[in-house]
């Protein structure tokens, strides 16, 4: 328990520069909803953690970085940070304290159901440079509630994201692309769309391209070829898209399991590149990246979108 999940060493774009990041997924006793249809994190969840656990887990995190380097400190868990069930408002204070011992943290990021913001959770980490995300993944109700299943409003978002502007944090959106029960080109415009609607309250708007874990209601549709994960040029094409429309805002996409079954892909043999073209653009927001690319598979891809309403679930 005194060990997080995972940690990884990654660059994060911060002023329209890459800055070198440290994602740290802490483990806690999870997420309180557990009923969104895609997500299987709050497994990494247990009920036997403690805050010093907790603590311990950030503290041993920490030591990867050498403290001459500046950094993003990416601190996750499988629920909500400002979830009092989870982190505790002092041990959330003993983080902040922490990190402005280091000087070398940059910016946390932390993540939240839109119900825990307040502004008394947000002053536990005060005197940090805080960016707080939130899994919006869509602007509409009905996909977000029949779909997903995510058990709050666009109303609900928006007023956290005023709370926490408010209170001099940044906001980082999700959204994600290809919900279950959505075809290919209704994902796509549905994104972009949703793109518009979270623009004036986000600094970030994160583009997550949905993948199949286990232990899902989505791996049982996905088993049952009811559901295949979005292509690639799906996310390529959102995010050109929402980059031309609103150019002042950071626009990134960790396509997580790209080019496996389980997540986003297109015919195998252009994945890779694809892949690190988004990753690429991340760090650059130079959308010159995505464009030129091409493969006999994308003829494919235009005809799925072509057909769409005859086509929905086609591998």
């Amino acid at each position: 328990m005194k060990r997080p999940v995972a940690l990884w060493l990654d660059y994060e774009p911060e002023e329209r520069r890459p800055v070198r990041s440290l994602t740290v997924i802490l483990r806690t006793t999870g997420c309180q909803w557990r009923k969104c249809r895609m997500c299987g994190y709050w497994h990494e969840s247990s009920p036997d953690v403690t805050q010093a656990d907790i603590l311990d887990q950030l503290r041993y995190a920490l030591t990867t970085m050498s403290p001459n380097e500046d950094f993003i400190l990416k601190l996750y868990t499988s629920g909500s940070f400002l979830d009092e069930r989870e982190i505790s408002g002092g041990t959330r204070r003993r983080i902040a304290e922490l990190l402005r011992q280091r000087q070398d943290v940059k910016r946390l990021i932390i993540e939240t159901r839109p119900e825990y913001v307040s502004a008394d959770a947000l002053a536990d980490l005060e005197e940090v440079k805080l960016e707080v995300a939130m899994g919006l993944e869509t602007a509409d109700d009905f996909i977000r509630s029949e779909y997903i299943n995510k058990g709050f409003t666009f109303e609900d978002y928006k007023t956290a994201a005023r709370v926490i502007t408010d209170c001099g944090a940044t906001v980082k959106t999700y959204l994600l692309l290809k919900p279950p029960f959505v075809s290919e080109r209704a994902a796509i415009e549905d994104v972009i769309k949703s793109a518009g609607l979270v623009a004036p309250y986000s600094r970030v708007i994160s583009l997550n391209l949905c993948n199949v874990q286990r232990h899902t209601q989505l791996e049982a549709l996905w088993k049952q070829g009811y559901y295949r994960p979005p292509w690639l040029w799906s996310a390529v094409e959102a995010l050109k898209t929402i980059k031309e429309r609103k150019t002042h805002i950071i626009l990134i996409s960790d396509p997580v399991g790209a080019g496996h079954i389980r997540g986003p892909h297109n015919c195998g043999y252009c994945d890779n590149a694809v892949r690190e073209a988004i990753k690429q653009f991340n760090l650059t927001q130079d959308m010159s990246i995505l464009k030129g690319m091409n493969c006999d598979c994308r003829y494919r891809w235009e005809l799925i979108l072509k057909f769409d309403e005859f086509l929905f679930g086609a591998y």
